[in-house]
């Protein structure tokens, strides 16, 4: 007999949700719509246009003297009118080069109208000073030089900007670079290579 009622008063119940909420129904039987993806948006990342150069490590190897490509690395540093601070080279117990060069602060802009903007431009985060004005910015690199056993060079390269506030620390900050200028720099390693081996 409990059993009947319970199945009766279900019953009951259904029909009268149906009755009230017709949509209740409607909608578990709607099939879900499905959105309308493109596939090329599907897998794009959303990435910053000024961190499109950023990466862990910026690096080359060339199939090319040791020689060759300890020149050329100078040569990158000289053809921005900035100058060397120090280079050196040695071998290594296997008979293998290694050698290092740094370039001086290259002089990006040195003008207080626009110093903050071109800074912006080539930093991953420019460091806020408020009330702060950037007299100057400029960037160093550092050239890492391997030659390796089946006669190749490896070259790392490291950028580092900085610039020199004036009004409240009146001291020269350093920062991380966003990658386009060190990318640069290493085309301009290419090319004097290959301008050395033609």
């Amino acid at each position: 007999m409990k059993l009947s009622f319970v199945i009766f008063l279900s019953s009951v119940l259904t029909i009268n949700s149906y009755l009230i909420n017709p949509l209740l129904f409607a909608q578990q039987e709607e099939p879900k719509k499905d959105v309308q993806v493109k596939e090329d948006d599907r897998f794009k990342e959303e990435v910053d246009e000024k961190m499109k150069y950023y990466k862990e490590k910026y690096e080359e190897t060339f199939d090319a003297p040791f020689e060759v490509v300890y020149r050329a690395a100078k040569q990158s540093v000289s053809d921005l009118n900035c100058m060397i601070m120090n280079d050196s080279y040695s071998q290594t117990d296997e008979g293998l080069y290694k050698g290092k060069v740094k370039s001086d602060i290259c002089v990006l802009v040195d003008n207080k109208d626009s110093t903050f903007d071109v800074l912006k431009k080539f930093s991953v985060d420019l460091p806020i000073i408020r009330g702060g004005v950037w007299q100057n910015g400029g960037i160093q690199y550092s050239f890492i030089l391997k030659e390796t056993k089946d006669g190749k060079v490896h070259v790392t390269l490291k950028g580092e900007m900085s610039g020199f506030e004036e009004y409240v620390t009146y001291l020269r900050h350093f920062w991380e670079s966003n990658g386009y200028l060190e990318t640069m720099m290493l085309e301009r390693l290419k090319n004097n290579v290959d301008g050395t081996l033609k």
